[in-house]
């Protein structure tokens, strides 16, 4: 049986858990716990990549009363699936409430933010793909 943390290196199961991930700082409020990479990213010495079209998947927490600044990706659309908390997504100008059980779709190139005016952490899940 595979180990769940050696994906491509013994089979085709890849697993990955947050709490095994280093994380990063994003968006200088953001910790983000990138799940699995894209095939374009692809390293053999690497488990984690798949999908051919996907660049990745992150498990993302933002900070009480924090925001990521207005960015855009033109390279990339988005999905952030909210798992907890709630704020206000901004795309192309256009702010709304989110909470728990929110899906939200972000086109390539346009111009998003996302603020935590919660009382606890954001966390989200953020799907990524190539165009």
């Amino acid at each position: 049986m595979m180990s769940k943390e050696h994906g491509r290196k013994g089979g085709n199961l890849i697993i990955r858990n947050w709490r095994s991930v280093s994380p990063t700082i994003v968006h200088d409020f953001g910790i983000d716990y990138k799940l699995l990479l894209g095939q374009a990213f692809y390293d053999p010495k690497e488990s984690h990549c798949c999908m051919e079209g996907m660049l990745y998947v992150a498990y993302a927490m933002l900070q009480e009363g924090k925001a990521y600044e207005p960015h855009a990706h033109g390279d990339h659309e988005e999905i952030y699936y909210i798992i907890a908390g709630n704020g206000e997504i901004t795309i192309d100008g256009e702010t709304q409430k989110i909470r728990d059980g929110d899906a939200i779709y972000i086109p390539a190139g346009s111009v998003h933010s996302i603020v935590n005016n919660g009382t606890d952490f954001l966390i989200f899940l953020a799907f990524s793909s190539q165009l």
